[in-house]
């Protein structure tokens, strides 16, 4: 199929709710059921304080396993459904079962989740996944389903867990609250996140995705930064940032703060940077003003919007608290193990011996000792009378963030696309009604932000700062 973007800011013939099939609550579809991080968030959802208005059914390719999942929920025996992703048929009937479809079997491009999104592009149904493979998105996946989806109003949302909802949220929050205090004048110029990470460890699926990926032809591991965004768009530039070694950033009220290179930030920007995009097609007509015309407060209810035509600078980084040349040090030896790794198959080989294997975990202690705090510091564009202003937010979340919070963002991404807004000041944003492979941000917004606030499991918080108080440097 030749892929066209106009159809995506078309609105879709009537609001698609796929939950609507009868009177059976909104289904979740956990495909890959039985892996450790799967089971994880079963157990979430299965004790979950919205319970009573959502079933899951379990699934995956082996009956036996799925039935031992099965017995171990405290709230009762789910339905389980057998399915090898090969098996078209089975896919179709799979699929029908349910309204989102939350797919755990990764690495996503060797398990051929492109049956599982086919089928939710063609029917309407929705898809969540953990996907961290940012070339297989931009080469086999946006191009050919982006606009079926956008057809039957079906919203394809990867990357819903530790990759990339924290990055792709928090630069949401930042934006959405500078606009509702400047109006959409006011646009963010640079932007860093640092990563605080207390406990967790590196995920087997993660690993896995690695190994997938160091398989590939050179020129098909990894997109550049902006390669999940249409060759179309009007973007003022396209080159993809060069990591540094080191960063230091300035937050009010804190000491200076230095990190390393972030190993997720390859990956995280590309979604980042298809929100950007995405935002200038996600409001509504009385809400779509120029940003030029964007004088005085915004309103709260409005997406946040992007001005793709003036640059924005975004970095991550890793604080370990290693000051300035030790953070330095350790992304020099990041860059070198991650050299190693892709460059020598024999590297690989002798690895797979310590690295965590698809289906190891943590301890329960581990899982649940673990947390993390993503700041991120966002500098404005000059505004009129103003000059430049910062916002600085915060994402902290409790959990080991591989294996435990990422299923919490996981769930409740999914939860927010068939069950009511938990509040009435929030509703989804309108590219969730239209459909297409859309990102957390554009496809959930301030209902993911409302959610996760309330689960208890994150904390996100934001504010204006109308002075210079944080400055990034390179270093």
């Amino acid at each position: 199929m030749a892929t066209t973007y106009a159809s995506v800011v078309a609105e879709h013939d009537g609001t698609h709710h796929p939950s609507s099939n009868g009177d059976r609550k909104p289904t979740l579809i956990i495909y890959g059921a039985t892996s450790f991080t799967a089971r994880q968030l079963i157990l979430y959802l299965d004790t979950h304080t919205d319970g009573k208005l959502f079933d899951f059914i379990l699934a995956g390719r082996n009956q036996t396993k799925l039935e031992t999942t099965n017995q171990k929920l405290a709230g009762g025996k789910r339905k389980i459904a057998v399915c090898q992703l090969n098996d078209e048929e089975a896919v179709k009937k799979l699929v029908e079962k349910g309204d989102v479809v939350v797919n755990l079997a990764g690495p996503f491009r060797w398990h051929n989740a492109e049956a599982l999104i086919r089928e939710c592009a063609r029917t309407g149904k929705h898809y969540v996944d953990l996907n961290g493979e940012s070339a297989w998105l931009a080469t086999e996946i946006i191009p050919r389903y982006h606009d079926l989806a956008s057809s039957t109003g079906a919203c394809i949302v990867p990357s819903c867990g530790f990759d990339s909802v924290p990055s792709d949220i928090t630069l949401y929050t930042a934006l959405k609250t500078l606009q509702t205090k400047y109006g959409k004048q006011a646009t963010i110029a640079d932007s860093t996140s640092l990563f605080k990470l207390k406990g967790g460890s590196m995920s087997g699926g993660t690993i896995q995705t690695m190994y997938s990926v160091a398989e590939l032809p050179k020129d098909q591991r990894r997109s550049g930064e902006f390669d999940l965004v249409p060759k179309s768009a009007p973007l003022a530039s396209r080159r993809s940032t060069i990591p540094s070694l080191a960063y230091a950033l300035d937050i009010p009220g804190q000491a200076k703060r230095f990190a390393s290179f972030f190993f997720m930030y390859p990956f995280n920007r590309t979604i980042i940077r298809r929100s950007a995009y995405l935002s200038t097609l996600n409001n509504n007509d009385d809400q779509t003003q120029s940003i030029a015309q964007g004088n005085g407060n915004g309103s709260p209810d409005a997406e946040p919007v992007h001005d793709l035509t003036k640059e924005m600078k975004y970095a991550e980084g890793m604080d370990t608290g290693k000051g300035k040349w030790g953070s330095g040090l350790f992304s020099a030896g990041l860059f070198l193990a991650f050299g190693l790794f892709f460059g020598s198959s024999l590297i690989r080989k002798l690895a797979s011996y310590i690295l965590p294997k698809a289906g190891e975990g943590a301890t329960d202690e581990n899982l649940h000792k673990a947390s993390y705090v993503v700041t991120n510091v966002s500098t404005s564009n000059p505004l009129p009378e103003i000059g430049t202003v910062k916002v600085i937010t915060t994402f902290k979340a409790h959990g080991d963030p591989g294996y435990l919070s990422t299923c919490h963002l996981l769930a409740e991404s999914a939860l927010s696309l068939v069950l009511p807004p938990p509040s009435s000041s929030t509703s989804l944003p309108p590219l969730a009604r239209k459909g297409g492979c859309l990102t957390p941000a554009t496809a959930l917004g301030g209902v993911l932000v409302d959610r996760l606030n309330r689960s208890g499991k994150v904390t996100i918080e934001s504010r204006v700062v109308e002075s210079e108080v944080g400055k990034k440097k390179d270093l």
